[in-house]
């Protein structure tokens, strides 16, 4: 089979500088560097979340623009460009805390070690497959920077789809234990976010809004600040909507996760569900995830009409 030359020569530059978006080892640090916080994409439109880093740095609010390529054996094609604007994520300073790692080692996470923000696209992906993902990062000096990578779509997601019934899960709450630390390893547990069973809620028409999060054990840093971006909006829809804080870790010496955990079937961490009335997934966001995608989401399922409860 013959094939264009262009298709060729950028094969060639796929085999080559398309990285899978997972596990990349960095060899230069001035090379900018993708951190992909969304490691689940399937058919159809998919919040794509991102950092950027350079030399050892953050890199906040530069110009991005995505690239989609659908591969097809030796064919590559150009599906959709799109703008991935700098999101704030919250202007919280995150507390001190010991942070463990699943290596037994730890550190200290102060102010400095908090993520300001990222980048978000909307992706909509036709079929399930390898696909190519070019970031053109544009900065206030010199020529745009371009990062490569490949990402793989499934046909169906792992962890509870949007439109789906939630899982009726009996999360332990505040009346459970003795010690909120039990349910919680933020540094200081909120116990307005460990009041509802989540299927206590279901069943009462409540909408909720579920973090599953491990501030003390997560393996990346954002499990402690997307409680506090969550926490954050119980002001304004604390009275509308039930708000759960779903610690991982039952025993994390023995990696037994809580039974609620293996029941909506996450295998990272953190996750945010938004859930209304009826019980249905309205919201999922993977990662990091910014105060104002949270209110949206919240703002939209609140606007639903709840269907007729049998």
């Amino acid at each position: 089979m013959n094939y264009p030359l262009a298709a060729i020569i950028f094969l060639l530059s796929l085999s080559v500088t398309f990285q899978p978006a997972h596990g990349r080892d960095a060899t230069a640090t001035e090379e900018i560097q993708p951190l992909i916080t969304t490691s689940e994409l399937v058919v159809g439109m998919n919040r794509f979340a991102f950092g950027l880093l350079k030399g050892n740095k953050l890199l906040n609010d530069a110009e991005v623009t995505l690239k989609l390529y659908a591969i097809d054996g030796s064919e590559l094609s150009l599906v959709a460009e799109v703008k991935a604007p700098y999101q704030i994520a919250s202007t919280l300073k995150q507390e001190r805390s010991v942070h463990h790692h699943p290596n037994g080692t730890e550190h200290v996470h102060g102010d400095e070690s908090g993520i300001p923000g990222l980048y978000v696209a909307q992706l909509n992906f036709s079929r399930a497959g390898d696909w190519g993902v070019e970031l053109l990062v544009g900065q206030r000096s010199g020529p745009a920077d371009i990062v490569r990578l490949a990402v793989t779509v499934l046909d169906e997601p792992a962890t509870p789809a949007l439109g789906s019934p939630a899982p009726r899960s009996h999360n332990l709450i505040a009346s459970d234990v003795k010690n909120l630390r039990q349910i919680d390893t933020s540094p200081r547990p909120d116990s307005r976010l460990h009041q509802v069973r989540i299927a206590d809620a279901i069943a009462q028409g409540k909408p909720q809004l579920i973090v599953f999060a491990t501030p003390q054990f997560c393996t990346s840093r954002m499990c402690g600040p997307v409680v506090d971006i969550v926490r954050t909006l119980l002001p304004v829809y604390g009275k509308r909507v039930a708000f759960t804080h779903q610690e991982i870790w039952q025993d994390f010496a023995d990696k037994k996760m809580f039974p609620t955990v293996a029941e909506w079937r996450l295998d990272t961490e953190p996750w945010v569900f938004v859930v209304d009335s009826d019980g249905i997934i309205r919201g999922k966001f993977e990662g990091l995830v910014t105060a104002r995608e949270l209110e949206i989401s919240l703002q939209e399922m609140l606007k639903l009409k709840p269907a007729r409860r049998r």
